[in-house]
């Protein structure tokens, strides 16, 4: 049997974690909430970074005390199977009305007074927001979603360790991707093959559609997303945009390629991207602002294309998507996309892009964990274009 989604001891340091932080902030009670289908960047992982349970048809909950002689408790979503293994909260029970279950929680644990903390607000319908105002009474009710944030921006080695074995098995995909490519085959072929390679080395899943990209018409690139019909031609510059899934944990990564000898040119377009990379690498370090990175990057960049090379990177964990965002606090009024500063142990994906009508698109993005001396790199894929001849 499968067993707990992440050990023991991992859970358990998290959990101790976030206690510390609610008695600093004068939190009695933590309700965290979960959604599936979210769009909202980093709100799907929150239930099972702290209980291992993971939403699949509905919104969850997980309650967490400060107090730690009282349990936990988790409410699961809609699903029809409930697998106990999966986490080590003991009290659990099924879908029902949130806002029922924190005040149940409060009245049997004496906490009519208490203070509350929301995580994964983003996540929580207006209604339920308000219900849970209006059913809460006298408690204080405070949105805390950045406690959660923070945490989880910061990496443990064993998160490390689960987003390595991701971007090793990212690896196998796009060398066997290189291997299978010729001329004739249809860029959802070649998309087939790097998942089909990718699922046999272990990937749970992938956390955004596989781009294959090929060729130099805007108009086909700019559906990135949905590419798939156009066949792969002699010379073409085509790119791969992958992510897999390991440990519950995501990586992100993209290389450009050339069906044939690239030109000189084409190489020195591209290592102008590797350039800003390693710049933005060399530049994370803690203490160091997330839009600074961007401002490195795009002083590389502009050396040579011209272009809006803002929001160049994001964090990556149990959402492909997550803090800390790099460049991305021109999106005013948001807080989950603010400015943040650099700590040890965030592990970041820089990714670099641009289009030329001679290439089309070419893109480069690799993850790096935060360290003192700089980012480091985590994946052992080659930088280079990768010419397949």
């Amino acid at each position: 049997m499968r067993g707990l989604r992440f050990p023991k001891e991992e859970t358990a340091r998290r959990v101790a974690r976030i206690r510390k932080t609610m008695e600093r902030r004068g939190i009695d009670l933590l309700g965290v909430f979960s959604s599936p289908g979210s769009m909202r960047y980093g709100q799907r992982g929150h239930v099972m970074y702290l209980s291992g349970y993971e939403p699949y048809f509905g919104n969850t909950m997980v309650i967490i005390p400060v107090e730690k002689s009282m349990d936990s408790l988790l409410q699961t979503d809609s699903a029809d199977y409930f697998p106990s293994e999966c986490t080590w909260i003991e009290n659990v029970v099924s879908a029902q009305d949130p806002a029922r279950t924190i005040a149940d929680y409060m009245r049997e644990g004496k906490l009519e007074r208490a203070r509350i903390g929301l995580v994964g607000e983003y996540s929580v319908p207006p209604q339920l927001l308000g219900r849970l105002r209006k059913t809460l009474g006298d408690s204080k009710v405070m949105l805390v979603s950045d406690i959660l944030e923070d945490q989880r921006a910061l990496k443990s080695e064993y998160e490390i360790s689960c987003i390595k074995k991701a971007l090793d098995i990212a690896k196998k995909g796009i060398d066997a991707g290189a291997v299978y490519s010729k001329p004739g085959l249809s860029e959802r072929m070649v998309a087939g093959e790097i998942e089909r390679q990718c699922r046999l080395a272990g990937s749970e899943g992938f956390p955004h559609n596989t781009m294959v990209t090929s060729g130099t018409d805007e108009k086909h690139l700019e559906w990135w997303w949905y590419c798939g019909d156009r066949k792969l031609r002699k010379n073409d510059p085509w790119n791969i945009d992958l992510g897999t899934m390991f440990g519950g944990y995501c990586c992100d990564i993209a290389r450009s390629l050339c069906l044939g000898r690239a030109t000189r040119r084409h190489h020195q377009a591209y290592e102008q991207l590797i350039m800003a990379f390693e710049a933005a690498m060399e530049s994370a370090v803690p203490g160091e602002m997330a839009s600074e990175v961007n401002r490195v990057a795009e002083a590389v960049l502009n050396k040579r294309f011209e272009g809006d090379f803002s929001g160049i990177g994001h964090g990556v964990g149990l959402e492909v998507h997550e803090w800390p965002f790099i460049g991305y606090e021109y999106i005013l009024n948001d807080p989950i996309y603010r400015d943040r500063e650099l700590k040890e142990n965030m592990v970041i994906s820089v990714e670099p892009q641009i289009y030329l009508k001679e290439f089309g698109y070419l893109q480069f993005e690799d993850e790096f964990v935060v360290t003192r001396s700089g980012g480091k790199r985590l994946s052992s894929q080659p930088l280079g274009l990768i010419e397949i001849r």
